[in-house]
């Protein structure tokens, strides 16, 4: 099931604009646009060429569907000031259908930049009913997770546990009875191609919101 969602992630354009799509690898230009379209989402548009254009409906200039660049993953992966208004201004794109009692999810496409340690995948915001950031979760790829373990080892405070799978590195953040709350599963993916640098592991993620 992950590997088919894997294929429909947006990452038509990377962090850098339209030169640096067009200097990844054909792999992550040609994956389809249209897996986060629904009927509630922010309107955006793309002409023959494929190339984002101005939405005449909003009047607003065309941007990556991924949103601007991304600085560092912390930009992304907090819970702290982030708003559902902040969600809906940074991407042009976002799937609102999500619910999940009590929550309500705002899915978005990410792509980070064009290193090794970026991310590219769908990120989602989780709210509960005081709009707060209650869960983020991330489904997609990366060349290197270092970065990613750094940043989440560091302020979210998760461990790692070991498994008999030398192809599976499981972090997690377990709650005072020793059951897990945030997860972060790192696969190794099944072949590992020169040519595809950004897919060498694939990358489930879920951070719970903090009590503290």
């Amino acid at each position: 099931m992950f590997k088919r969602i894997l294929w429909a992630l947006p990452v038509a354009i990377a962090a850098g604009g339209p030169i640096a799509y067009f200097g990844l690898p054909d792999s992550w230009r040609n994956v389809p646009l249209n897996w986060f379209s629904s009927s509630q989402t922010a309107a955006v548009q793309t002409g023959s060429s494929g190339l984002l254009q101005e939405d005449p409906a909003s009047g607003t200039p065309g941007v990556p569907l991924e949103g601007p660049p991304t600085r560092n993953l912390a930009e992304v992966l907090r819970f702290q000031n982030v708003t559902t208004g902040w969600v809906l201004r940074r991407w042009p794109r976002v799937s609102t259908g999500l619910a999940e009692l009590p929550l309500q999810g705002y899915r978005v496409p990410l792509v980070t930049g064009t290193r090794q340690t970026d991310l590219a995948g769908s990120l989602t915001y989780y709210f509960n009913s005081q709009q707060q950031v209650q869960r983020i979760s991330f489904q997609g790829t990366t060349g290197d997770p270092r970065e990613l373990i750094r940043l989440l080892t560091t302020r979210y405070k998760f461990t790692r546990r070991l498994t008999n799978d030398p192809g599976l590195f499981i972090y997690e953040v377990t709650d005072p009875g020793g059951r897990p709350g945030s997860l972060l599963k790192i696969q190794s993916s099944p072949v590992v191609k020169s040519s595809e640098p950004y897919r060498r592991f694939e990358v489930e993620l879920v951070i719970e919101r903090p009590d503290a």
